[in-house]
């Protein structure tokens, strides 16, 4: 398994398992995040519109226009599915501008299309994209598991060791059915065509 991570530019959240990673790309603002946590990448990408600090010289740099097409955190995404990672660990998405949240799920979806697992590592939630996969998460006491379909249709979703199981259902993306499950021990999740994303959630006051 080659996992490449890659640090986002939305709010802050500490680079849990990054050690893990055989790659790790900076998106930008992402740079910061990573000097700020003593973390060196392999690769910068960016148009530099929210870091305008000194780059190194000593790491490789994709320099990109402001005006494009996607995000410079898509454009991680392509690269790391082109160099055929099979999981991609991604920091720093979620808070910040909602639009950038919403173009990191897509980037997400796109990754898990292309048979790569996605896992989004933040502070207060740790979510998973998966296609023709499947995914054991032991329980986690104080967080919440929910189950959404991101593309249109997600076929033989199954959810075993939580309270509300299911058993080769077809998920769309207009019903929020599997919001806040709970756990029955480790949860085994699995979907067949279609991209789905595992959300597990801090609760309040935990």
């Amino acid at each position: 398994m080659k996992i490449c991570g890659i640090i986002s530019g939305g709010n802050y959240s500490p680079l849990d398992k990054i050690g893990e990673c055989d790659f790790i790309i900076a998106c930008d603002k992402g740079y910061e995040y990573a000097l700020y946590s003593a973390v060196k990448p392999d690769l910068i990408i960016g148009d530099f519109d929210s870091y305008r600090g000194q780059l190194p010289d000593d790491i490789g740099k994709i320099v990109l226009p402001v005006e494009k097409n996607d995000t410079d955190t898509m454009v991680a995404f392509r690269y790391a599915v082109k160099e055929g990672f099979d999981e991609i660990y991604l920091y720093c998405a979620n808070g910040g501008r909602f639009d950038h949240l919403m173009g990191n799920i897509n980037a997400c979806t796109f990754a898990a299309k292309n048979n790569v697992k996605v896992t989004v590592i933040d502070e207060r939630d740790l979510i998973y994209f998966i296609s023709n996969n499947s995914v054991s998460i032991p329980e986690m006491p104080g967080y919440s598991i929910s189950v959404l379909s991101v593309t249109d249709v997600s076929k033989n979703v199954c959810e075993k060791g939580v309270k509300y199981e299911l058993d080769n259902v077809t998920m769309n993306n207009t019903e929020p059915l599997g919001v806040s499950n709970e756990w029955k021990g480790t949860a085994e999740i699995r979907v067949g065509d279609g991209v789905l994303m595992v959300i597990l959630s801090k609760m309040s006051g935990e």
